[in-house]
């Protein structure tokens, strides 16, 4: 079977009376069949690991979701931070064996989905 996961992302913009508005999706090949669903706290002491788990053989994309109601989590594939979530914010992208995340003022709960390819 083909097209296993199925990504849409959408973003509308108006203020002004400028707009623009887009939409793309695309279907992904899964070869694995597992997937994880996590809540973790998030400290802002030292960075932590997010526990993908062991039936994850190799990690596809994350769906990540800041829970915090007033503090932003930095998420990165290295202990380099590229993604700032602030409050209630999302993203969306290709994982790696290790994803760090860290609380930038005050520990914080993030949700995440990982999908096996």
């Amino acid at each position: 079977m083909a097209g296993e996961l199925s990504i849409v992302v959408s973003m509308a913009f108006s203020k002004g009376g400028a707009q623009c508005a887009r939409s793309e999706s695309i279907s992904v090949d899964v070869a694995g069949d597992a997937f994880t669903h996590q809540v973790q706290l998030i400290g802002e002491a030292s960075e932590e690991v997010l526990v993908v788990g062991g039936a994850i053989g190799t990690p596809g994309y994350i769906l990540i979701k800041n829970l915090d109601a007033d503090n932003t989590v930095s998420v990165g594939l290295t202990a380099q931070y590229a993604i700032s979530l602030k409050p209630g914010e999302v993203a969306l992208f290709r994982a790696a064996d290790t994803i760090y995340a860290k609380a930038t003022t005050a520990d914080c709960n993030v949700e995440y989905w990982v999908v096996e390819l």
